[in-house]
């Protein structure tokens, strides 16, 4: 008799912890569902504008499901020696980045993309412009080199990396729309 009590306060324990960690799953699941499709290239660039834009603390559930879980994200910037250099994230490592400036708001916005693809593999070389309100004056453009692939249902991306327009550096005419 013993025995059958510890039994079952023991497994009353157990699914007590899981059953959270299940309503958990199920409610990412469900935020991952609610995402923007990325069935088309045009889908995942409207995505990715709409995962990066808001306040940098927002729920980025929608951003992750974006990705692949190995794929990384580089800005380009200045080195010590004034060189240019990538500075490489994870995906949680940009989504940490940007959560550092709490609930400072931006927008960003594809104005030109050019994209090449062979099959299940698209380059996707876009002008970005970002804003302090969605319908705002560009503050910052700027050029994201992304790499993506189709899983024969949706593009996942493997990387993006972008470089930011500059005094020195402007975003060539061609690239503009």
């Amino acid at each position: 008799m013993k025995r059958t009590a510890l039994f079952l306060a023991l497994a009353a324990a157990v699914l007590a912890t899981a059953l959270p960690a299940q309503d958990s799953a199920s409610k990412i699941a469900a935020a991952v569902h609610a995402c923007p499709s990325t069935a088309t290239l045009d889908d995942l660039i409207k995505a990715i504008d709409d995962a990066v834009s808001g306040p940098a603390n927002k729920d980025r559930t929608c951003f992750r499901a974006l990705f692949i879980p190995e794929a990384r994200l580089a800005p380009l910037g200045k080195t010590a020696d004034g060189g240019e250099a990538p500075h490489l994230l994870t995906v949680d490592g940009w989504i940490d980045a940007v959560a550092k400036r709490g609930t400072a708001v931006f927008y960003e916005r594809q104005v030109k993309v050019k994209t090449e693809t062979y099959g299940h593999l698209a380059h996707l070389w876009s002008t970005y412009e970002t804003r302090a309100t969605p319908d705002g004056n560009a503050e910052v453009r700027g050029i994201n080199s992304i790499q993506a692939f189709f899983d024969g249902k949706s593009w996942k991306v493997t990387s993006i990396l972008w470089q930011a327009e500059t005094p020195a550096e402007k975003v060539p005419e061609k690239y503009l729309p």
